[in-house]
């Protein structure tokens, strides 16, 4: 998976540089603290004078360059949070309608929140951690086996026994790290549906069955955590044991080299403190070494997140404002074709069955049915959110299945009878960050109705809609949803029970407006035709178990 770009790879090599110079003066303070011993044991005043501002400029040193690896370390985690954050998204919304619906959008939210904070304290920092350790440890190696090779070599005895532990834990840890992901994937799901149930659950007093349900769900998913984390605590009180008694042996080991005047009481000090500098690194590798294996299968499944499953004109781009398409409407001469399609979400069961259907250019069509007759069905197949079906439809003799999705949607326009609105004010859920004319925007808030209620609102265009439009009533949020498909201009406007919410004179008022436009080809779906609109349209059309009748 590709985890870094070119500026976050030159941040990474120069926080592991900084850290490895960082790591490599901090094992030579042994040394100068041996000569400050020796010259102090040996009253050189000259000398202990020199050595004081030889001190001082190392620690000077070793403070500048602990700054810069701890910025650059801090830098290269937000960037590569953000960067990742950043293809995850991107990749999800441009999956296919049909590949985006096959997971849960909780998974998606997981990996965007939960997998992307592990990957920075299971991989990113622990290599960190692990290069400036593993720089830290050859040093003081080199430095141990400089003064005293005996010392060094029983050092090297325990450090093969503190590898043995990880080796042992390794896998084991790969597999409860990788299930504790996915339980929490699992847990922020139902959560999430849980949340978004809350008016069913006042309504109907579910409150005990929603509390056992998630206790449980939150106990299964701690459980999951301390499952992990057992292996941990087991591969760390290994390492302390081994750290505490290889120190043990060392200064005992040392004290006698001293007391039979093979090393100087500098030397001694020095061994005594490069056995807690030999070990340290030693624990901390051993302790980052298995999550940086056990992050594997999430980086795995990030990097299928970040392949869109469709592939786009504009999906090489890499810059966030490159993501934006040409919004221009496209342009509709002549019709739309439906020949023999047949389609199911169910092979076995077709919601379609060899449907036919042809729409001119300009003109206004409403479509009458039942609910479950495949109205719905067949916007999704129109509006290329599947392409899986059998027989042909095509915009001016070009098939669907040859049209990017950006393109359908410079043609199409739907107005749903369930509308979604973003939690921002009303002007940017009509216009959806795009820059209009302000007469083109007061034109669509009068032809939606939206102009009418606006002087209710105490910040007018600028009201926040909440959450889903939670601030606003059905009938105000299905007018935004109006004003959202025309201010578009596109040349072929569903509306998909798009007034249902309205009351009828308004309705009536909105409909008749939109069917007064010459240019706009007009579909309507609905169950009950307005007999006062039914003169407007060009052509109604009834359609029952899947088929145009």
């Amino acid at each position: 998976m590709k985890l870094y770009t070119k500026k976050d790879r030159l941040l990474l090599w120069s926080a592991i540089v900084l850290g490895g110079i960082n790591a490599a003066l901090s094992a030579f303070i042994s040394i100068l603290l041996q000569q400050i011993i020796d010259v102090a044991t040996h009253k050189d005043m000259d000398g202990f004078t020199d050595l004081f501002f030889v001190m001082l400029i190392y620690l000077a040193g070793l403070g500048i360059i602990g700054f810069l690896e701890a910025y650059c370390g801090k830098l290269l985690l937000r960037n590569v949070s953000v960067h990742l954050r950043e293809r995850i998204f991107t990749g999800v919304i441009k999956r296919s309608p049909d590949s985006y619906h096959s997971q849960n959008t909780a998974d998606y939210l997981s990996a965007l929140v939960n997998d992307v904070k592990i990957i920075e304290e299971n991989y990113l920092i622990p290599l960190l951690i692990c290069s400036q350790m593993l720089v830290l440890f050859l040093t003081t190696l080199g430095i141990l086996f400089y003064l005293s090779p005996l010392v060094t070599a029983v050092l090297l005895v325990f450090l093969i026994l503190m590898f043995l532990i990880p080796a042992l834990l390794g896998k084991n840890m790969q597999k409860r790290q990788d299930a504790y992901s996915e339980k929490l994937a699992g847990f922020t799901s139902q959560t999430k549906d849980y949340l978004n149930g809350y008016e069913i659950i006042q309504g109907y007093s579910l409150f005990s069955y929603i509390y056992r349900k998630f206790f449980r769900i939150n106990k299964e998913t701690a459980d999951k955590k301390f499952s992990a984390d057992k292996l941990l605590a087991v591969n760390e009180s290994f390492s302390d044991v081994l750290s505490s008694l290889s120190i043990t042996v060392i200064i005992f080991l040392a004290a006698y080299l001293m007391m039979t005047e093979k090393i100087t009481m500098g030397t001694l000090l020095a061994l005594v403190q490069l056995s807690g500098t030999f070990v340290t690194p030693v624990v901390l590798l051993m302790q980052n070494a298995p999550k940086i294996a056990s992050i594997k299968p999430i980086l795995e499944r990030l990097n299928t997140l970040q392949k869109p499953a469709e592939k786009h004109p504009e999906s090489d781009h890499t810059e966030p404002d490159a993501y934006f398409c040409d919004t221009a409407p496209g342009h509709f001469r002549h019709s739309l074709l439906c020949s023999q399609v047949t389609f199911g979400y169910d092979q076995n069961n077709p919601v379609l069955r060899q449907l036919s259907l042809r729409i001119d250019a300009g003109k206004k069509y409403a479509l009458l049915g039942e609910s479950g007759c495949g109205k719905t069905t067949l916007i999704k197949l129109l509006t290329g959110y599947s392409k899986d079906f059998a027989g042909t439809i095509s915009y001016d003799g070009r098939s669907v299945s040859d049209m990017p999705f950006t393109e359908i949607n410079r043609l199409v326009s739907v107005i749903h009878q369930n509308v979604f609105l973003f939690d921002t004010d009303i002007a940017e859920n009509i216009c959806l960050g795009q820059n209009y004319p302000d007469h083109v925007l007061q034109q669509v808030l009068d032809e939606s109705g939206v102009a009418q209620f606006l002087p209710d609102l105490e910040n007018g265009l600028h009201t926040k809609a909440g959450e889903n439009g939670n601030n606003l009533s059905g009938g105000q949020k299905q007018r935004i949803a109006i004003a959202r498909a025309l201010i578009r201009n596109t040349p072929i406007l569903i509306i998909d029970e798009g007034t249902s919410a309205v009351d009828i004179q308004a309705s009536y008022e909105i409909e008749q407006k939109l069917l007064r436009r010459k240019e706009l080809t007009v579909i309507c779906i609905t169950h009950h035709m307005n007999e006062f609109l039914e003169p407007c349209y060009d052509k109604i059309l009834h359609m029952k178990d899947g088929r145009i009748c």
